[in-house]
């Protein structure tokens, strides 16, 4: 993981150009490339492009490597007048979104490997901070990823993103390349927000927090109206008098009852008078039977 963001991705070189060529040569370090600039302002590079989708090639003499994007062929007899030293390290950074899944806004970290694949074409933008013209040019393809899927008519999750953007891609012009390699959730923070969200406004996002409190409305929808009322109330103190209103308008709903008792009532409210007075009958016999009092007016 790349601890500064900040941190630039190639440095002028304090020694001199024959020096830092000497040097390259000798150490045959593979995690930086030398970049030469001639007095004519055009760039040579020694050693060889960096990035996991090249293939290693052995390193030329005397300095320089053609067919390097943009780069000019070798100067064999110095002309040098600066040297640039590049990192070629892949670094990993990653990325907040909220994927506009068909459950709804899902929070998620995407990671992001990158790397430089054109050392003369870093130099040459004077492209400083690698992760922030990643991170733009991510931007902008999440973008244009979530506007296809909207337009397709489906939701955009962590599938789709690794299908596109897992390979490599280029940012052309800057000489560097960047891959999403994994889609994790994401607890809480700051997010782009793609698809209709962006628009919308979507007042929650689908973290692990709110799965959580998504099974608690569920438990609440299950619990009937009581609970929902109090979820109201909990929610929105200030409706206080619009769930009060709501409450006495709705006693029907709200009434607490024990299951075998209301299921009873409900049962003998279905009873013509001459079922009612037989089953008062059984009922007064059985009880007599059992030696506990029955109800005067049973006769």
């Amino acid at each position: 993981m790349n601890d500064d963001p900040n941190e630039r991705i190639f440095t002028r070189a304090s020694r001199a150009p024959w020096r830092e060529i000497l040097s390259h040569l000798w150490s045959r370090r593979r995690d930086r490339a030398l970049v030469l600039r001639d007095g004519g302002g055009r760039y040579h590079l020694s050693g060889r492009p960096g990035g996991p989708e090249e293939p290693e090639e052995p390193e030329p003499w005397p300095p320089g490597l053609p067919g390097s994007e943009g780069a000019e062929q070798p100067i064999r007899r110095g002309g040098y007048t600066d040297a640039f030293l590049v990192d070629l390290t892949e670094q990993v950074d990653t990325r907040a979104v909220g994927l506009p899944t068909v459950y709804g806004t899902e929070s998620v970290d995407l990671y992001v490997a990158w790397w430089v694949h054109d050392p003369v074409q870093v130099v040459r933008s004077r492209t400083l901070y690698g992760w922030t013209v990643v991170r733009d040019h991510l931007t902008t393809a999440l973008r244009h990823l979530g506007e296809n899927q909207a337009v397709a008519g489906g939701g955009l999750g962590a599938p789709e993103v690794i299908h596109v953007l897992g390979p490599p891609q280029r940012v052309e012009g800057a000489g560097l390349s960047y891959r999403v390699f994994d889609v994790r959730p994401r607890e809480t923070g700051e997010e782009l927000l793609l698809g209709e969200a962006e628009q919308d406004a979507v007042r929650y996002s689908w973290t692990a927090d709110r799965r959580g409190e998504y099974e608690f409305c569920v438990q609440a929808l299950r619990n009937g109206p009581v609970s929902l009322a109090a979820l109201w109330l909990l929610r929105r103190p200030d409706e206080v008098s619009a769930v009060l209103d709501w409450v006495v308008g709705h006693q029907d709903l709200l009434s607490q009852r024990t299951d075998w008792q209301d299921e009873m009532a409900v049962l003998l409210g279905t009873l013509t008078e001459q079922e009612r007075q037989e089953m008062s009958r059984l009922l007064r016999d059985r009880l007599r039977a059992l030696g506990r009092p029955a109800p005067a007016a049973w006769g």
